[in-house]
């Protein structure tokens, strides 16, 4: 693949520089511990609520690794808020009001508040893992599911982003949440948009060719996937890196979500303004590609004892694995997509 920039219809550098974090009604295996809004599955705490099919935890570890990929997506970016945005807004005196949707930890809005002292910043989650007493004086926020609304009036926002929720919503929730964004965004607004494209993919070929036409086929379908449909091959070394696969499907997910993020800002009547395409390296190219393979590896680890729980692999299989070892990505040069959009709502909408 050559390098980490596969194409941009807008030049960037990447500047390197180092870093010093409803489910449905399931039955709760042994492992398994509800807490007030939460529940403890094999020592990782995840979110209970009901409409909601995110598989990644809400814990400490999580934060974390929340905060690396901020990091590492600013440096495969060049930016916080990508360019065309900057020569359209005036963040530095504009006094505009900036939301940042499934914000989680707010690693992007505590920076980006300080960086621009006279917007107004809001973020929204269904978990607030957010900072709880220290924070930027223009900067707020609201706990609420955007699956049931954002809680704001018509035209609210002159700058609204939403990232890496790939995993956290069905394929046919997508045009529900585009929607809503645009509803809130005022005429004229602009939306970042940036997600992954979490096929593992090597000399520009789907590491998991070998596996994903079961998959397609019941995409293709109209009746859902479920378990029994599914091959037991849970346990089988060669074909570990399904089981992903058929947890996406069994769940609704579509994992490529990223890599038609401009097919949804179309379908939602809004005009991209620049995109963005990154190729990132898995555990190869540099400090970059070493670092992204962590946060690969803990999105991974941090889904198996979802993974286990939805597709009741007994807990005492620690052994399921959800990517390939980091020898084989090394060797085979393999690497995830990373995609960004500006978007621009119509001023006559």
């Amino acid at each position: 693949m050559g390098n980490l920039f596969s194409h941009s219809n807008q030049s960037s550098n990447l500047r390197l520089t180092h870093r010093p974090k409803p489910l449905k009604d399931l039955s709760l295996e042994k492992n398994t511990t509800v807490l007030q809004g939460k529940q403890m599955i094999e020592g990782r705490i995840y979110h209970t609520e009901q409409d909601s099919i995110y598989p990644l935890p809400m814990d400490d570890r999580e934060i974390d690794r929340l905060h690396e990929e901020h990091f590492l997506t600013k440096e495969l970016l060049g930016c916080n808020i990508m360019t065309e945005a900057t020569k359209r807004l005036d963040f530095q005196g504009g006094e505009l009001h900036i939301l940042d949707v499934c914000c989680g930890p707010a690693t992007w809005l505590c920076q980006t508040s300080l960086e621009y002292p006279n917007c107004h910043f809001t973020g929204v989650d269904m978990s607030a893992m957010w900072p709880q007493i220290i924070r930027p004086v223009n900067l707020s926020f609201h706990c609420a599911n955007v699956l049931h609304g954002l809680p704001f009036p018509d035209q609210t926002f002159d700058f609204i982003q939403l990232r890496f929720v790939a995993l956290a919503f069905k394929s046919d929730e997508w045009a529900r949440i585009m929607l809503e964004i645009r509803r809130v965004l005022k005429d004229g607004g602009l939306f970042q948009c940036i997600d992954m494209d979490l096929t593992i993919s090597k000399g520009g070929s789907d590491f998991y060719s070998t596996v994903t036409e079961e998959v397609r086929a019941h995409q293709e379908s109209d009746s859902p996937i479920v378990k029994e449909d599914l091959e037991p091959s849970l346990y089988d070394s060669k074909l570990i890196p399904s089981i992903f696969e058929k947890f996406c499907a069994i769940r609704g997910i579509d994992k490529t979500a990223g890599a038609k993020l401009d097919m949804m800002l179309s379908d939602a009547r809004m005009t991209i303004l620049q995109s963005e395409y990154r190729e990132v390296p898995l555990g190869w190219g540099g400090l970059v590609g070493e670092a992204y393979y962590e946060v690969y590896k803990a999105i991974m680890d941090a889904i198996t004892p979802m993974i286990k729980l939805v597709m009741e692999i007994p807990p005492a299989h620690k052994s399921v694995l959800l990517y390939p070892s980091k020898q084989e990505l090394v060797e085979t040069k393999s690497y995830v997509g990373l995609y960004a959009f500006l978007a621009q709502k119509p001023l006559d909408d």
